[in-house]
Order: C-alpha cells, then structure tokens, then sequence
C-alpha cells in the first residue's frame, strides 16, 4: 500500500516554487481580463510580472495595494495561482487578487518558502533528489502505526509503534548545507528533538560539547574520509548525495533544528520491514522473499557499477537512485543501502514488549540501521542492527528525519 507522500514535509501544503524567492514582492497587476487571462500571454511564475499586452509594478503583501479605478483595491496578484511569504506565514491570492494570509507555519514545518510551509533545510532549495531528480529532496510520507515482531538473536519481540512520519530520502549535502550556514545557531535547545511519548529522549544540554564550537569547526568535523567525502564546502555535484561522516550528536542536532527528531530503532525497523508484512528487505513483497541485486540497493561497493570490493566516492549515489524499485512499502527509498542511519537509542537488548519504546538509558553505543553502499546483503536485511560510539563519525554512516504528526 503506497504512503501519503508530501513533497515539502507531513504538512498537507506542498512546496510550490522552490526556485523563486521565498518572500519577495508579488506583480501588481492592473487592468487585466482574467477570463481572458493565459500563461504564455501573461504572468509568469509565482509573484512573476506581466508579459507584453499588460503592465505591472511592485506591490506589497495583504492590506497594502493600492486603490484602483472607482476606489476599489488593485488586483496586485494572480487568483488561484500565485502564492508568497509573509514571514514564516504562507499567503494566498484570494479570488479578489489580494492577499490573504494563511495559517501560519508549525514548529514541524517551520520555514515559508515560495508560499509554502517546509522544513528549513528545504528553504528555497530546488527540487532535485528522486530518480528522475525532480522531487523536493525534503519529501515525507506517513507511516501508519501498528505491530510487528523485532529479533535479537533468534528470540522475537512484540512492538507497537504509533502513527509517525518519516523522510522519504536520507540527509543530503544540501539539505545539511543549510544546517551548517545556520551554525551554531542551529544549535539544539536542552530537550530539543524528543519523541512525545518517551520520556528522555530530547537532547541533553550536557551533549553541547559533543558539538563542534562554531561553522568552521563543523565543516572540519564532517570531513572524515578525503577520498570517500560527500561534503564540499562550497555547492556543487554532490547536493544530491547522502550526507556521511556525522556524528550521532551532528545527525540528531540537524533533525531537530529541521523540525524533526531522530527515529527511534522500533520505528525505522517498523518501517523498513513494512509493519506487519515482515519484509526480510524493504522491497520484498512477502516474509520469505529475500532477493536483493544491485537495482534495489546501493551496496557491496558496486553503486557506480565496479566490480563489487573496489570501494571509492563514486559508489555512493545520489538519494533515491534505485527508487521505486527499492523503495520500502510506504515509499522511503534507501532504507537498505547508501549510508548507515543513526536513530535514536542506545545499543541494548530488546524488551519483551515495546510500545513507543526507546533504548534511552546511557551505554557504550549508538544504534546504526540499514547498511551502507560498504556493505553486504546481510548489513542490509530489515532486522539487522549496527551500533558505533556516538561520537564515531564514517565515510558510510549518515542520518534520515522523523516527525510526529
């Protein structure tokens, strides 16, 4: 059953021209016949200008156009089509082409960008990321909560997991760009990040050493493997690929600053074995199907089509690339291959029962989840578990968001 998929988070608005400007002024326009109105004869673009056959000027946000012929308010947008910002509120153009302000952004959503509410790494931030490289590399889709059996060394666990939402693609260099020119602004809060149900789980003020001191500090923090680095420090062909070498302190830190938290591990594995349908890999279509190969999942160092062992950069591909085919049963690509994610607990021996369960009390290690574009089939498989020091930071090893609707 496919998810819901929303392009610019869980909000139900979609992110409508990433491109443009996330605030600026909208076309006035005057004297124009909107039942005659077209594309190619007119406007083009949220907030665009008129084309030949009309004039236009600046105009302002709700309450500031200027009067026009009979004393009446001046069309300053287009009806039913143009959108902007007015600060971290979206506004529409009502059918009175004036604007009319929307509800404003929430703390999960928590940027306006092209009229829009998105996270903040998404922020006037092209829509790239996908197979075909046209998707909001912020998309989300919601998982619905249920059941489903855990195994640690062959002894099975019930887990409940309620309804959450979880990022279709993992961080990518762009999105954490973003992060990093906020930095250290985009330092956590004392209980940022929490799971509303667990109790614990936001981040502890005493981590803030963890964190690197300053933006030139992090930049340096993220390089951990020259000839397998996906960070530049400036914009260029790697935007698309997944984020590595951070930190569990760095990974959880960026998702709450996003509006997100780190997933707890029921709730990844939930999501990766397709609830009850027990996927032995995300794209299996029953328990006992476990064929994997190269078009489901970037792995065994052969993403760039090498002769599996021959590692380098080039074997990590941009987020998405073996998606639909690879994609778990509510759409999250990459869940198996790519870069290990960091989730939420501590590394411990399941409970008999979880129900919004978390491993939150302090040991040696940090849960990783999925497999990475190192590794082989097995580190793939849905229930498989990896645990690394929080402060590890790998050429393999990245992060995905999850949010609670």
């Amino acid at each position: 059953m496919a998810g819901e998929r929303f392009a610019g988070g869980w909000s139900t608005a979609a992110v409508v021209g990433l491109a443009a400007s996330a605030c600026g002024g909208c076309a006035q326009i005057l004297d124009v016949d909107w039942g005659s109105y077209t594309d190619a004869g007119g406007a083009g673009g949220t907030g665009g200008s008129l084309g030949s056959g009309g004039a236009a000027r600046t105009g302002g946000g709700a309450g500031e156009s200027a009067a026009g012929e009979g004393g009446r308010p001046a069309i300053v947008c287009v009806p039913g089509r143009d959108r902007q910002c007015s600060g971290n509120t979206p506004q529409r153009c009502n059918d009175a082409g004036q604007w009319e302000d929307e509800a404003p952004c929430r703390a999960e959503t928590p940027a306006c960008s092209g009229g829009a509410c998105t996270f903040r790494s998404c922020a006037g931030l092209q829509a790239t990321c996908g197979p075909a490289g046209n998707e909001s590399c912020c998309a989300s889709a919601a998982v619905p909560g249920g059941n489903f059996t855990r195994w640690d060394q062959a002894t099975e666990h019930s887990a409940t997991v309620s309804g959450f939402v979880l990022d279709r693609f993992e961080v990518t260099v762009g999105r954490f760009r973003r992060f990093v020119e906020a930095y250290p602004g985009s330092m956590p809060a004392p209980t940022a990040g929490a799971h509303p149900k667990i109790d614990g789980s936001g981040w502890d003020a005493g981590w803030n050493g963890k964190l690197p001191a300053d933006a030139a500090a992090l930049r340096a923090a993220v390089i951990c493997n020259e000839e397998r680095q996906a960070w530049t420090d400036e914009a260029g062909d790697h935007e698309r690929l997944p984020m590595n070498c951070l930190s569990w302190y760095v990974a959880f830190a960026f998702c709450s600053w996003d509006g997100g938290r780190l997933p707890t591990e029921a709730e990844w594995h939930y999501a990766a074995a397709g609830g009850d349908e027990q996927r032995p890999y995300p794209w299996s279509d029953l328990a006992s199907d476990d064929r994997i190969d190269t078009s489901y999942a970037v792995y065994d160092c052969a993403g760039d089509g090498s002769a599996s062992g021959l590692c380098a950069l080039s074997d990590l591909q941009p987020v998405g690339s073996r998606s639909p085919k690879g994609d778990g049963r509510w759409e999250q690509a990459d869940l198996a291959g790519n870069v290990w994610e960091w989730v939420l607990d501590w590394h411990a021996a399941y409970p008999a029962e979880c129900n919004d369960c978390a491993g939150t009390a302090a040991a040696s290690f940090r849960v990783t989840r999925g497999g990475s574009y190192h590794d082989g089939a097995s580190s793939l498989l849905s229930y498989s578990r990896g645990s690394l020091d929080p402060s590890s930071r790998y050429a393999d090893g990245g992060a995905r968001c999850a949010r609670t609707p």
